[in-house]
């Protein structure tokens, strides 16, 4: 993985968000793998899977998420989503609303699986923190303080939301380089 390179933000870039049955790595899976691939800032091409996870997807994280073990019953495993992921990213940049969480999860799947992810790895949390004025930079908060009208908890869904308070970035980054 790359480190962030300068403030400017792309036209061309992929968003990725994952959903998953926890917040540890080490004994969560990923049950959804989401991403949305911008150019010339606008959205060209859409990634999903779901993913079966080997353990049980807990009744609050279906809750939380809408992903139940229906949904997941003929997903394919991590081993076989991953590659159609990594195919779709390609060596664009990548962004992801607190990229840390998703990299933990992924990049090492990804390495295990044979896969040198070098792509930049940018934070859209960072840039909403520094753009945009909010009680909190919460993918959900962004959501609504910006008017965006899609589910939340959602790998495409939160891909398109975090696509958009990009853009909004981008915005308020512009206006400011103006004045």
């Amino acid at each position: 993985m790359k480190k962030e390179a300068g403030n400017i933000i792309p036209e061309n870039y992929v968003v990725f968000d994952l959903e998953t049955t926890g917040f540890s790595p080490e004994n969560n899976e990923i049950i959804e793998i989401g991403a949305v691939r911008i150019q010339k800032k606008k959205i060209k091409e859409k990634f999903q899977t779901y993913v079966k996870p080997r353990g049980k997807i807990l009744p609050h994280i279906t809750q939380l998420t809408g992903i139940t073990e229906d949904m997941v019953k003929n997903a394919p495993y991590i081993e076989d989503a991953v590659p159609k992921f990594v195919s779709f990213i390609k060596n664009d940049i990548l962004f992801a609303h607190n990229a840390l969480f998703d990299s933990r999860f992924i990049l090492p799947i990804c390495f295990l699986l044979g896969y040198n992810i070098d792509n930049e790895i940018r934070d859209s949390l960072k840039l909403a923190r520094k753009y945009i004025k909010s009680e909190n930079h919460k993918l959900e908060t962004l959501k609504n303080l910006l008017g965006i009208k899609v589910r939340s908890h959602n790998a495409i869904d939160d891909g398109i939301v975090t696509y958009q308070v990009i853009e909004e970035c981008r915005k308020i980054q512009d206006l400011l380089k103006i004045k």
